[in-house]
């Protein structure tokens, strides 16, 4: 594909549905809860190489490609977007999986109201912003809230590492204080 942007999000996107699949397996109960968690804890592992890979990648392009510098903040808003919607669907699908995963406080929901409690408690990781009444009891819900805390700090420190290009990019000229 001759297009980067479109081709890392349709890399990204295949993260997003092997969750979704995993989902459909639990669903259907085709393999053991712990084949499950397994299979889940393989694509969080993949899914963390490939997120900071991608991002190392991208940024160094910068240099010498006019189209990934022209297209930076397009590609950054759509890589945390997709780690936390992927990370929120990993979260959900081990909840799924196993109701002891994460202490919910609020007690049974409807689907689509954990579905967002999970994009919400992803997106508080991913931030570092919180989300402390909803936190993961599991084992495998913690590697997989420490793999989210990993991708987002090695994201963010490489948006800081970048401000001034960044700043570039809009035109703006760096304070002389």
């Amino acid at each position: 594909m001759r297009i980067p942007l479109v081709r890392v999000t349709l890399l990204f996107v295949s993260f997003i549905m092997g969750g979704a699949l995993l989902l459909v397996f639990d669903f259907y109960e085709l393999n053991s809860p712990r084949v499950n968690t397994a299979l889940l804890l393989l694509l969080t592992a993949a899914k963390v190489a490939y997120f900071l890979v991608a991002i190392l990648r991208w940024i160094r392009q910068t240099v010498t490609s006019p189209y990934h510098l022209q297209h930076l903040l397009s590609f950054l808003a759509l890589h945390v977007l997709l780690i936390v919607c992927s990370f929120g669907i990993d979260y959900y699908c081990l909840h799924e999986i196993s109701d002891d995963s994460f202490y919910l406080p609020s007690g049974p929901q409807a689907a689509w109201r954990q579905m967002l409690t999970f994009l919400y408690f992803s997106l508080g990781k991913f931030t570092t912003a919180g989300g402390g009444e909803l936190h993961p009891l599991s084992p495998a819900a913690q590697v997989c809230a420490m793999a989210e805390m990993v991708v987002s700090y090695f994201t963010t420190v490489l948006i800081i590492a970048n401000v001034g290009l960044l700043q570039a990019l809009f035109g703006r000229k760096p304070d002389a204080s």
